[in-house]
């Protein structure tokens, strides 16, 4: 039983073939405008630039705010290597800060950090102990569990920091403010993923969705090598070839007609998993954030007095039984290339991940696969506790 499979049918592979046989399956393929019109439809976003990854959209995302040596960006502990990796390519600082109990950017932090530790001058808000400008904040919506910044995002609009969502797991998530926003359109810039294992999926691939035309004109330029003159091959620019392919995006196109499908069926699972660990002491499924209407894309369970070496042996004894599981990102604090930067009072992400496994959450997960994944987590964990 896999945690997360992509899942291709029959309608997928004939809508791929119909754009072999096209032969338009380069980045100039129509597909791709029409998956963008398709995923803006989605999330309500205005521009939308089909790329090939999502780090390729977090790195576009850094690039056309201006992100350089001088500048640092604020980033939560808990979240994949990509979230931070593109800060890096820009020659940029990251600053790694604590994650709450949903596993998002705990956001009073970040408040009282820009408040207390920051100085603004000159519509730039600066680092009292570094000197280098906060350029901006990357929030990420863990597990497709939207994170609500809207406090944070008042006072940064006040500082003159932008936001950049790392949505990559929240496609068909939602925040609850004065209505339901997609995660990736609160903020000034939003990053989604389309890799194997997430709700759809484009092989490979992701997106940059904003409501800033400037920022999709920027993007949608430098994501095709920044050509000025396609006919005498004049380039004023360094560009990236980050677009998507027309292969990968007719494939979205049909994988997005069956989304609102996969959600009820992940919430479904949720729901099984939270009913089955209902009231077992110490044994947490990590719960849906409140004002939120999230895509349940994965499950994570948390075992509050178990230790790493403990988790671990879960994990051995699952394998045993061809249950998949993995432990949740390993902080960036603790990642040994990024221990020379700078962190604010990062706790619980150490915490977690010692604690807590991602577990089965595939669409296509029996009710009964379930109770049995269950009943193993169960008995290991009374065998290991009672050790």
């Amino acid at each position: 039983m896999k945690l997360s499979t992509p899942h291709i049918d029959n309608n997928d592979i004939n809508y791929v073939k119909k754009n072999l046989k096209s032969g338009w399956i380069s980045t100039s393929a129509s597909e791709i405008k029409k998956f963008e019109e398709n995923i803006s439809n989605v999330c309500g976003s205005k521009y939308v630039v089909a790329l090939n990854s999502g780090t390729s959209a977090i790195h576009l995302a850094l690039k056309i705010i201006g992100t350089d040596s001088s500048s640092e960006i604020i980033v939560p502990s808990l979240t994949f290597i990509a979230t931070v990796n593109p800060v890096l390519y820009q020659g940029a600082n990251p600053i790694i800060f604590d994650v709450n109990d949903e596993h998002n950017l705990k956001t009073d932090d970040v408040i009282k950090f820009i408040k207390e530790e920051t100085l603004f001058k000159n519509k730039k808000t600066i680092n009292k102990k570094s000197k280098k400008n906060i350029k901006a904040v990357i929030i990420t919506h863990m597990w497709g569990r939207a994170c609500n910044f809207e406090d944070l995002r008042k006072l940064c609009k006040k500082r003159n920091i932008l936001i950049i969502e790392d949505a990559a797991e929240a496609l068909g998530s939602f925040i609850q403010l004065k209505k339901l926003q997609h995660c990736g359109t609160v903020g000034d810039i939003g990053c989604l993923s389309f890799n194997a294992n997430k709700i759809i999926t484009t092989g490979s691939g992701g997106a940059l969705i904003t409501n800033n035309k400037k920022f999709f004109e920027k993007a949608q330029y430098l994501s095709n090598q920044a050509k000025d003159d396609t006919f005498n091959y004049i380039h004023n620019h360094c560009g990236y070839n980050y677009k998507m392919n027309g292969i990968s995006a007719s494939l979205g196109n049909s994988q997005l007609k069956r989304l609102r499908n996969k959600i009820l069926k992940r919430k479904k699972i949720y729901n099984r998993y939270m009913f089955n660990f209902k009231n077992k002491k110490n044994i947490e499924i990590l719960p849906q954030p409140n004002k939120s209407k999230n895509n349940y894309w994965m499950n994570v369970i948390r075992f509050k007095n178990f230790n790493y070496n403990q988790t671990s042996k879960i994990s051995i004894y699952l394998s045993k039984q061809k249950i998949e599981t993995r432990r949740v990102w390993r902080p960036l604090n603790l990642q040994t290339y990024l221990k020379k930067f700078q962190t604010y009072n990062v706790i619980n992400s150490t915490k977690f991940y010692s604690s807590s496994l991602c577990i089965p959450s595939d669409d296509n997960i029996l009710e009964a696969e379930i109770d049995k994944i269950s009943s193993h987590i169960l008995k290991i964990y009374e065998i290991i506790n009672s050790s």
